[in-house]
């Protein structure tokens, strides 16, 4: 996965369930390849919800939470590792509002190697952003709230950026959800390999 001798990082950035067994299973995932994996708890308050709460999980991180907080707390992550080394790659892997976090702090490119993205819905309020660093974003064919072929049609259009599209639905990545597709899930995650060895060959 990566030629250098310290790891790369990959900070974490979870749904509005918080840090549950979905992300649990990203951090072994990603640590088993190599990467020093954080996750920071971003619903304060040590708050975690199941999936049968989406909709008090959605309130609260829209009115109790936003994006402005979490945004802030992974760049300051990523600060704080980069003042240690200032060489070392970072990743950002967002799922859901997770990849909407990740998708706002693709700006910094003196931060972050590389930027990935699960179905950020939100991304949508954020077209005219440009990322500054490597950027891969991946959508399901179908969203309840917006249509993501006309979405990834704008979005494309900007450099640093990929944009692809898989079979399935919100939360297709994710084993505990209803709406996991395997095989969609498989195709993303062997795109994510080949695009983070495309980035630390880069270095």
């Amino acid at each position: 996965m990566h030629t250098s001798k310290q790891k790369p990082v990959l900070i974490l950035i979870h749904e509005i369930y918080g840090i549950n067994d979905h992300m649990k299973s990203m951090i072994h995932h990603f640590d088993k390849a190599g990467f020093e994996v954080y996750c920071p708890h971003l619903l304060g308050q040590a708050k975690q919800f199941s999936y049968v709460e989406e909709k008090e999980a959605y309130g609260y991180f829209m009115n109790k939470v936003g994006f402005d907080v979490p945004i802030m707390n992974v760049l300051n992550v990523a600060k704080e590792l980069k003042s240690k080394n200032a060489e070392i790659n970072i990743f950002l892997i967002g799922f859901s509002v997770g990849a909407t976090i990740a998708w706002r702090c693709s700006q910094y490119e003196q931060l972050f190697t590389g930027v990935i993205g699960f179905y950020g819905s939100r991304i949508r309020d954020d077209i005219d952003l440009v990322p500054a660093c490597k950027t891969l974003l991946f959508f399901p064919e179908v969203e309840a709230s917006f249509n993501p072929q006309e979405l990834a049609s704008v979005l494309e259009k900007k450099e640093k950026l990929r944009v692809t599209i898989v079979e399935g639905e919100h939360g297709f990545a994710n084993p505990y959800s209803t709406a996991f597709h395997a095989e969609s899930k498989n195709r993303c995650f062997q795109e994510i390999d080949d695009f983070i060895k495309g980035c630390l060959l880069k270095e």
